[in-house]
């Protein structure tokens, strides 16, 4: 009996002090809330980006396709066709993970993502990632670089009106 509480003493301390990691949900739009500041939590119009060009990570862009919109994810690198030039400038890498809705929802502590996610390395990254480019193909889940190394992972669900809900978990 005394073995077991040394043990627990031992391991309680660990679990307790597991960083969460940093949560937020907002509804994005490729026409009109089409930029995302991880470290703003916050969505913003092309109006309001260039006020918050240095905090701006992702933008949402669709591109008519015959009757379809294709819509994407993408960096604001300076030679990102679909960035407006006032808007370039970060880095931030993603791609797509075939996570569904409960691997995400079990993704709670940087231990869980460095372990769900370890095995990608800087390199599988890229400045753009797909959302929908089909009525087939709709991707859900995507996994995050940010310029100062940190990782995250991003749930899209549509909502009303063409909105995306984006759930973010972040380092």
């Amino acid at each position: 009996m005394k073995l077991r509480s040394l043990v627990l003493l031992l391991i309680i301390p660990f679990v307790s002090h597991a960083q969460l990691l940093n949560s937020f949900t907002l509804n994005m739009h490729a026409d009109s809330l089409s930029y995302l500041s991880i470290k703003n939590k916050k969505a913003y119009t092309t109006a309001e980006a260039g006020a918050v060009k240095a905090d701006l990570d992702l933008g949402l862009f669709g591109t008519p396709s015959g009757k379809l919109i294709v819509t994407e994810w993408y960096n604001l690198k300076p030679d990102n066709e679909k960035v407006p030039a006032a808007l370039t400038g970060t880095t931030t890498k993603i791609v797509a993970l075939s996570f569904d809705r409960d691997q995400f929802d079990k993704c709670k502590t940087a231990a869980d993502l460095k372990r769900m996610t370890g095995y990608l390395t800087t390199n599988s990254f890229s400045h753009f990632a797909v959302i929908r480019n089909s009525s087939e193909y709709y991707q859900r889940c995507f996994i995050v670089e940010t310029m100062d190394g940190k990782r995250g992972l991003l749930f899209v669900t549509d909502t009303v009106n063409g909105q995306l809900k984006v759930e973010m978990k972040i380092e």
